[in-house]
């Protein structure tokens, strides 16, 4: 199952990072143009925003396995409620699902994008550079503010990412969610099968 959340995080990531890099500039297509930019060298650019949006979903995959798992096996027993559910309620839930797992990912990425600016691995002071409106802040009340922004720029792609991906690994994030069982029910199926 955690190999399976590894392939969805991968592909969630790549999406979320096709997405991510049409804005606020499409990072993507900067690569193709030659001469300086503002931005640095753009192949690592490129691959900055690439990587991030990989490993971020390669983090998430596992994590996010194990928040659902684990939330599943503090709530009550839903084993006969879920047969009864509709299928549109169902959908709803993937699609959340997909919405907050997308969000996840857009989290850790933003993180991981920060810290290459933060360690020299991007120049600073580029239009892409969310550190550089923090930096320049004459109040320091406002620097979380700030670096609550800089983390949401990330959060729009995500969140379109995750709307448009849903479709896809949504369904499967959907059925961990729903699969783990109450620790009760866990514990009076064993009983009973030792019965016999």
């Amino acid at each position: 199952m955690y190999a399976r959340l590894l392939g969805i995080g991968a592909i969630y990531g790549f999406g979320f990072t096709i997405i991510k890099s049409l804005f606020p500039s499409p990072v993507l297509l900067l690569l193709l143009t030659e001469g300086p930019s503002t931005e640095g060298d753009l192949a690592v650019l490129g691959g900055v925003y690439i990587a991030s949006g990989l490993i971020a979903g390669i983090i998430a995959g596992p994590l996010f396995g194990a928040l659902v798992l684990r939330r599943r096996g503090s709530e009550t027993n839903v084993g006969g409620f879920s047969a009864i559910q509709s299928a549109g309620a169902d959908l709803w839930r993937a699609l959340v699902l997909s919405l907050v797992f997308a969000l996840l990912i857009g989290l850790i990425s933003g993180l991981l994008t920060m810290g290459a600016y933060q360690f020299g691995v991007l120049p600073s002071g580029g239009v892409l550079d969310p550190l550089s409106p923090i930096r320049n802040s004459n109040f320091p009340t406002g620097v979380p503010l700030l670096v609550a922004w800089a983390l949401a720029r990330d959060l729009l792609p995500a969140m379109l990412a995750g709307l448009l991906l849903a479709p896809f690994g949504g369904g499967f994030l959907y059925r961990i969610y729903a699969s783990q069982p109450h620790p009760k029910e866990t514990s009076h199926n064993s009983s009973f099968e030792e019965d016999f």
